[in-house]
């Protein structure tokens, strides 16, 4: 639908070319469809075949039999490695997937120090946090017409940390919906954002959250670029 879809697609395709191994997740209650096409375009040109294992997700909103026949279905029209059924919600099958994935990645040294969790930076995270809570808080197209960029971060020995966050969206209704009536919506999330915040980085934050009105951003491809969408995350 936007230039913001096909830019993450080829990011997605880059990714599984330079992968051990696939995680493709799909929509238990909906209708089975074909992946070999995402695939191909990733995995089609390496040299030896990549494991590919296609994780069927809500399970739980399903009837048992319904499940062995959207299973029996992906097993016999896509060209997948294994087909495990999981419920993210409840937690089922979770384990089965990590045991897949250790199963499939090459023995070697450690990239990495035990205690190094992510290579992103703090701000990062900061985030999608945002992000995270603009889901939990909004429904239906809200979340997707959304950007949240990290405007600023200052940390500040003798006071909070200093955090400004911009959210962007398409039109001034969706701006409106964001902040909510008098304010109420906007100062929720980010009271929710700011106490996992704080929970995450383990001391006092100041958030500040401004909501902006960017019209048609998923379209623009500089912009998108900018955003990290091109390949690369970019500190604004």
């Amino acid at each position: 639908m936007h230039k913001l879809d096909s830019m993450m697609m080829k990011n997605v395709q880059s990714a599984i070319g330079n992968a051990d191994c696939v995680i493709v997740v799909a929509d238990a209650s909906k209708l089975p469809e074909k992946i070999d096409d995402m695939l191909e375009a990733g995995v089609g040109n390496k040299d030896t075949k990549v494991p590919v294992v296609l994780v069927l997700n809500k399970k739980d909103m399903i009837k048992p039999g319904e499940i062995a026949k959207k299973l029996e279905w992906y097993q016999k029209f896509t060209d997948v490695d294994d087909v495990i059924p999981i419920s993210a919600k409840f937690g089922h099958g979770v384990v089965d997937i990590k045991e897949w994935i250790l199963s499939k990645l090459p023995l070697g040294p450690a990239y990495y120090p035990k205690d190094i969790a992510s290579e992103h930076p703090e701000r990062f995270f900061v985030g999608e946090i945002v992000r995270e809570k603009i889901f939990l808080q909004y429904r239906q197209e809200i979340p997707y017409a959304c950007q949240v960029n990290v405007t600023s971060y200052k940390s500040r020995p003798s006071a909070k940390d200093f955090i400004q966050v911009e959210i962007l969206v398409e039109r001034e209704s969706q701006r409106s919906i964001i902040l909510g009536k008098d304010g109420k919506a906007i100062k929720t999330l980010a009271t929710a954002s700011r106490l996992d915040i704080e929970d995450f980085l383990q001391k006092k934050v100041y958030l500040e959250i401004d909501v902006k009105v960017k019209e048609n951003w998923r379209q623009d491809e500089r912009l998108l670029k900018r955003y990290g969408y091109g390949g690369e995350i970019q500190a604004l």
